[in-house]
């Protein structure tokens, strides 16, 4: 991950998903349940659609992660970024890891258009 400038006003990179107070699921819960599994029990997993986003940025307490699927039938983790990154969102965005054959790419991808938001994939490690 490259080191990002204005760093004294972020929060730490998220590392670890046990590292988390407060998780939104972005997506249908359709596939929240599809990667349930995959999650673990703690931090409490709140879950709204693509549109709904910009109501929980303008709450005081921002989620600390936003989680979702690298693609849905309604938005890309790309529509996701620009939506965060439109609002400001100083904490961390992830996808799972569902197979993508290039994460790498996909994470220089979001971070090169989208520079300052912290970016990345989850991988299995993150979620044991």
């Amino acid at each position: 991950m490259p080191k990002m400038t204005c760093m004294a006003s972020r929060p730490a990179p998220v590392t670890h998903l046990n590292d988390v107070r407060a998780c939104l699921f972005v997506g249908d819960p359709v596939y929240l349940h599809l990667a349930q599994a995959r999650l673990p029990s703690k931090p409490p997993v709140k879950i709204c659609q693509i549109f709904d986003v910009p109501r929980y940025l303008l709450n005081r307490r921002h989620p600390d992660i936003v989680l979702s699927l690298a693609m849905t039938p309604l938005f890309d983790c790309m529509d996701l970024a620009e939506l965060l990154y439109l609002h400001n969102f100083q904490n961390a965005q992830r996808i799972f890891d569902t197979n993508l054959p290039n994460p790498e790419l996909v994470c220089r991808e979001v971070r090169a258009t989208f520079p300052g938001l912290d970016f990345g994939v989850l991988s299995p490690a993150d979620l044991s």
